[in-house]
């Protein structure tokens, strides 16, 4: 059709062109024998078409320039020509939709074409433009008259649909079946971009056993059909005839007998209350449901299981001591149609009660009169400490201290007097495990060695000062020691009238004057301990000797009158003595600001920069309770 139609078209062009031979002379400028008139158009489609000219256009069409049909113009006047033909407009339900494009081939003849990026899709068109998909295109024609008459061309395109091929959704239906459980796969899913389309989901070999509901698999496989590769396919057909389909394998599974886990063999104490939590398991995990666990010679032991585990509890008597109990659980997982059972006994071993122990040291030393405490520890060497928390301790004493017990240690406390001294005094402490039924038991004595109080010492008085100057400072601190750590009072005697004794701080301080010069007087100093009832003292006296101090004396001094040039070093080094052997302070209290002095070498120095003056120099020096001074004058010479 596309071909006839291009060929007619190709035809009356030629006509007109070689019946119209004046025409390209004649125009533009020509003086036409008719008016312009307005040109027409019609298409020649080029794709199918109804009765009303509409075109149907298939959805997802691809391609480039996909023509939909030819454009036939006709003009009133034959001088004209189609200068132009544009798309003024292209809506589907009043909404602008860019799909189609006018062009003009080789051979001068203009067609409607489908863009190469437009999106044909009849379900998408569907939905966003009111379940319309025609598109109404209004094209504008222009000739090339002077006047450039215009027509217009309205045509329709009706996207249809094209039935598309369903997909797949969710295909995971589960692996794994187990014989004489009932087993349903997940819901199977699909997919389909057509609208309002229907589907049916069949296999055509399905396994006897399972059954294919809408879009779930379920059935309950037997022993005959064990097998790990059961494999089937699905087909999912859609109302159109389109069908995919999918291969999928199940495993079925024979059932396997519950298992228990761990240990079959636990230890309990005598006359203690215990429990013991057994676990099972079941291979193929459909059982955990319905599987059952029976326990069965229990002695007087209970069971409860809970889920997959079970605990047994109870208490054993004295009489089982030292023996292996045993009693059995069988467990059943109920299978229909093939159930697997598991026994197994286990064994309780019935341990003896042990009674508790002390840890030690069984001995200390207290100091008398002091209060004092010993923190005494204690075991029991049955296992998971099953008699901590039944465990007392008991004091047996009559020397009148105090216990307290706190979990596996206690305390004793108290104050043992003078008359222990030097005697191990002895208590007991007895343990009872508390064990219900059987008790154990355990008795152990404990020696304390009362140890003497000690008198305090002095530390420092054997080199303590016993010989002063008149005039000078005496200061002395005292310092003593108690290897109890008692605490410790000092007094000293005031019987030197010059001497201070600070009792608090034990520092002996004071200055004897010219008067006390010859005198000899005695200090008594005494530190007791504060220990109540035996509290024990410490004596120390000497003699403080007051001797005559001799202040320093200068043996080698300059003249009355000294000189010095301007611009040269002046300097003099004086000879000091102290017949007392007493440490002094050289000192130079008056002297120009060009004089310095060494207060170790006894030395002035320096350069007088003037020779207008005469300075005096006052040089002094001072022990503890003396001073010699020596003035003279420095006279400046050019």
């Amino acid at each position: 059709m596309i071909n006839k139609y291009n060929f007619i078209l190709l035809s009356i062009s030629i006509l007109m062109i070689s019946g119209c031979e004046d025409a390209e002379l004649a125009f533009p400028g020509n003086t036409q024998e008719s008016s312009p008139g307005e040109p027409k158009g019609s298409i020649a489609w080029a794709i199918l078409y109804d009765e009303n000219n509409v075109g149907q256009l298939p959805e997802n069409l691809q391609g480039t320039n996909t023509t939909l049909g030819s454009i036939d113009v006709v003009d009133t006047n034959p001088d004209d020509e189609i200068k132009l033909v544009t798309i003024q407009s292209q809506k589907i339900n009043g909404n602008n939709r860019n799909l189609f494009t006018v062009m003009k081939d080789s051979l001068d003849t203009w067609k409607v074409v489908l863009l190469p990026t437009a999106n044909i899709d009849y379900e998408t068109i569907h939905s966003q433009n009111g379940s319309s998909t025609q598109s109404e295109i209004v094209m504008e024609i222009t000739d090339d008259s002077p006047t450039e008459e215009k027509g217009t061309l309205t045509v329709s395109v009706l996207i249809t649909n094209v039935n598309e091929s369903p997909t797949w959704g969710n295909t995971s239906i589960g692996a794994t079946a187990d014989e004489g459980i009932p087993y349903q796969s997940s819901a199977i899913t699909w997919g389909d971009v057509d609208l309002d389309d229907s589907h049916e989901l069949s296999s055509d070999n399905l396994p006897g056993w399972l059954t294919l509901d809408v879009n779930k698999l379920t059935g309950t496989p037997s022993t005959a059909d064990v097998n790990p590769n059961t494999s089937f396919t699905l087909k999912l057909q859609d109302l159109g005839g389109l069908e995919i389909t999918k291969s999928f394998t199940i495993d079925v599974r024979a059932n396997e007998a519950p298992s228990f886990n761990g240990s079959q063999n636990d230890t309990w104490e005598e006359e203690i209350s215990d429990s013991w939590n057994i676990t099972f398991t079941d291979p193929n995990n459909a059982d955990y449901s319905t599987l059952t666990a029976t326990a069965s010679s229990l002695m007087g032991l209970t069971f409860q299981q809970n889920g997959m585990s079970g605990t047994v509890s109870g208490m054993f008597l004295h009489f089982y001591m030292n023996q292996d109990v045993t009693f059995q659980i069988t467990l059943n997982d109920n299978r229909n149609g093939n159930p697997m059972t598991t026994t197994e006994t286990f064994t309780i071993h019935v341990d003896e009660n042990n009674p508790p122990s002390f840890n030690g040291p069984f001995n200390d030393t207290w100091e008398e009169e002091i209060s004092d405490s010993w923190t005494i520890t204690f075991t029991d060497p049955d296992p998971n400490n099953a008699d901590y928390s039944t465990l007392e301790a008991t004091l047996n004493s009559e020397l009148g201290l105090t216990f307290q017990q706190n979990g596996m240690s206690g305390i004793v406390s108290g104050m043992l007097p003078h008359s222990y001294v030097g005697e191990d005094v002895t208590f007991q402490i007895t343990l009872n495990d508390g064990r219900p039924g059987h008790p154990m038991e355990t008795t152990e004595t404990f020696t304390i060695n009362v140890d003497p109080n000690d008198p305090p010492e002095f530390t420092n008085t054997d080199n303590i000062i016993q010989l002063i100057h008149h005039g000078c400072q005496y200061n002395y601190d005292v310092n003593w020691y108690d290897q109890e750590g008692d605490a410790v009072t000092f007094e000293g005697s005031e019987s030197i009238g010059w001497l201070n004794v600070n009792n608090s701080s034990g520092v002996l301080s004071g200055t004897p004057a010219e008067s006390d010069i010859g005198s000899s007087e005695t200090v008594l100093l005494t530190i007791t301990d504060d220990r109540p009832n035996v509290n024990l003292s410490a004596d120390y006296s000497f003699a403080i000797s007051v001797d005559e101090n001799f202040p320093p004396v200068f043996e080698t001094v300059p003249e009355d009158t000294a000189t010095a040039p301007v611009g040269e070093v002046y300097s003099f080094q004086f000879g000091i003595s102290d017949a007392n052997n007493d440490d002094f302070v050289f000192t130079v209290p008056t002297r120009p600001s060009w004089l310095s002095y060494n207060s170790s070498t006894y030395r002035i120095y320096g350069t007088p920069s003037s020779a207008d003056t005469t300075h005096n120099v006052t040089v002094q020096a001072a022990d503890c309770g003396q001073e010699t001074s020596f003035s003279f004058s420095i006279e400046i010479t050019d």
